[in-house]
């Protein structure tokens, strides 16, 4: 790898790290699982928008709706994320959409909500 190359990969990086620590809004991308047998789907996302910080919650199915499993629901689920709750309690900043996803899991019906790292951007 050339010099420059290298100063430019470390430069990029440096100021997305550092645009990301002033940033207050993140969206995170994820596949949800759900079990709509159980409880409406709705109601579940519905509940999601109502967890503190969430302004914006998607969804989109990776497959028909006649080809799930109503058990074990799959939907790519985009939410977005505004800091202003974890602002005025001492911070807010990438770490805290773990607990976010955290919180996401608490809902009922809801069986998992796996989101990749690299699906985490600020806004």
């Amino acid at each position: 790898m050339k010099l420059n190359h290298l100063r430019t990969l470390v430069k990029e990086e440096l100021n997305k790290k550092l645009n990301e620590e002033y940033q207050d809004k993140f969206k995170m991308v994820g596949m949800l699982i759900t079990n709509i047998k159980k409880r409406p789907q709705k109601e579940i996302f519905s509940d999601i928008r109502s967890i503190p910080g969430i302004t914006v919650a998607s969804v989109k199915e990776p497959m028909p709706y006649n080809e799930q499993n109503t058990e074990k629901f799959q939907s790519i689920m985009t939410i977005k994320v505004d800091g202003h709750p974890w602002i005025t309690k001492g911070g807010f900043d990438r770490t805290k959409m773990e607990d976010i996803r955290k919180e996401i899991l608490k809902v009922e019906g809801v069986l998992s909500y796996n989101v990749n790292p690299d699906n985490i951007s600020s806004l």
